[in-house]
């Protein structure tokens, strides 16, 4: 898994978290001086020793309070070289308790039962040697009080630790929740953009294949065409160009992007989709454009669910368009019936006129229209075929199954 990596902390903020840290132990420092050089028993002590014991003490506590901002880059050395100076000074107790709650937080044993010995060591060092109080405390008393001291400290540290390493990993957590979040939207964002291209394709190819036609029709005919066929076959270009224009002008829409128009905030909306309720005027528009469509529809169109009546609707389509570019003039037969399951079987087959028939949907020379239409079948858990058996009657058969 990958770690995240922490925002820097600002500079700012990591001067106060040194500076309040050095206050508080500073301030704790002078209040344990406050409270034991009062109890030390002092009698026969020169003034050489009471002096020398005082800047030792000061001195000391000094050094440990420029070493604790440090104490990240090293933490067991400097953790062990401050509870050290605390076995001379009073006022460096501050800082050797917050170094240790520090080092606690990294929560190893060993490195805590180095500091914690050297800790227990000075402390004993400084109440039975340096300094004893007046009222000599015995020595496993103070070894017990010393334990419980550093116990508390490391139990202090170590939940530190523990908070420090549950946010990190919530974090870590959330970081990755959103990664998979923005996955998933891209994923979604590709498949739907796929699914437009799929329609853009089987919409336009249709358009197109009638504005190839007629305009063939004008290009070959054209001396030989009364003026009103002449009309009516401009009218059907003219007609179907105007009609792939507005297609793809709501696909583009779509597809657009505001990030990458500047922030525009006009977007397009993605038409209504065709399904089996509007096969006829699909058929009829085919007819139109001079194919011959024999067709039975023996479905109800508004009984099929919506995206298996768009499926069909499209399957017929293009292979509406497949037939015009292959066998231009040869009658086309359409089936669409219900059949147990439910299901829907749509077959769309005509006679090759022009060279041989398409490779078959999962054959390598097949063109994206016949793949995308496999992949339709795919979409809702049907089957799909496409090709021919005798080289001469190609045939598109899909079965589209749904709940009920």
């Amino acid at each position: 898994m990958t770690s995240t990596t922490l925002p820097a902390v600002p500079l700012g903020q990591r001067v106060w978290s040194q500076t309040w840290r050095v206050a508080v132990a500073a301030l704790t420092g002078l209040l344990t001086a406050g409270l034991v050089w009062p109890t030390m028993d002092t009698r026969g002590w020169s003034d050489l020793h009471v002096g020398a014991l005082i800047l030792g003490d000061v001195g000391a506590g000094l050094a440990a309070l420029v070493l604790l901002p440090f104490r990240h880059r090293a933490p067991l050395v400097i953790t062990v070289v401050i509870a050290a100076l605390s076995s001379v000074s009073t006022l460096a107790v501050g800082a050797a308790a917050i170094a240790t709650v520090s080092l606690a937080t990294r929560r190893r044993a060993v490195e805590l039962a180095a500091a914690g010995a050297v800790l227990l060591g000075a402390t004993v060092l400084y109440d039975v040697v340096l300094a004893p109080t007046a009222d000599d405390m015995p020595l496993w008393q103070i070894l017990v009080a010393g334990i419980v001291g550093i116990a508390l400290l490391v139990v202090i540290g170590i939940a530190i630790g523990q908070r420090r390493a549950l946010l990190l990993s919530l974090r870590e957590r959330a970081a990755l929740l959103e990664r998979d979040q923005q996955l998933r939207e891209d994923r979604a964002r590709e498949q739907e953009r796929a699914h437009i291209a799929r329609e853009m394709h089987d919409v336009l190819g249709h358009r197109l294949s009638l504005v190839a036609l007629h305009a063939g029709a004008l290009e070959y005919r054209g001396p030989g065409l009364t003026p009103d066929e002449t009309a009516a076959a401009a009218g059907v270009v003219r007609a179907e160009a105007h009609s792939a224009l507005t297609d793809l002008r709501d696909v583009l829409g779509v597809l657009r992007d505001p990030a990458a128009t500047g922030g525009d905030e006009v977007t397009g909306t993605a038409p209504p989709q065709p399904t089996l309720v509007d096969l006829p005027d699909l058929l009829d528009q085919a007819r139109a454009g001079g194919a011959t469509v024999r067709a039975r529809v023996d479905a109800d169109g508004a009984a099929v669910p919506t995206a298996v009546g768009r499926h069909a609707y499209r399957i017929v389509q293009e292979s509406l368009t497949n037939a015009r570019r292959h066998a231009p003039g040869a009658p086309v037969d359409v089936v669409v019936e219900t059949v147990p399951g439910p299901a829907i079987r749509v077959a769309v087959s005509n006679t090759l006129t022009d060279g041989p028939a398409p490779a078959d949907a999962s054959g390598h020379t097949a063109g994206h229209g016949l793949r995308g239409l496999a992949e339709r079948a795919r979409l809702v858990g049907g089957s799909f075929r496409a090709g021919s058996d005798d080289g001469r009657v190609h045939v598109v058969e899909a079965v589209l199954p749904w709940t009920p």
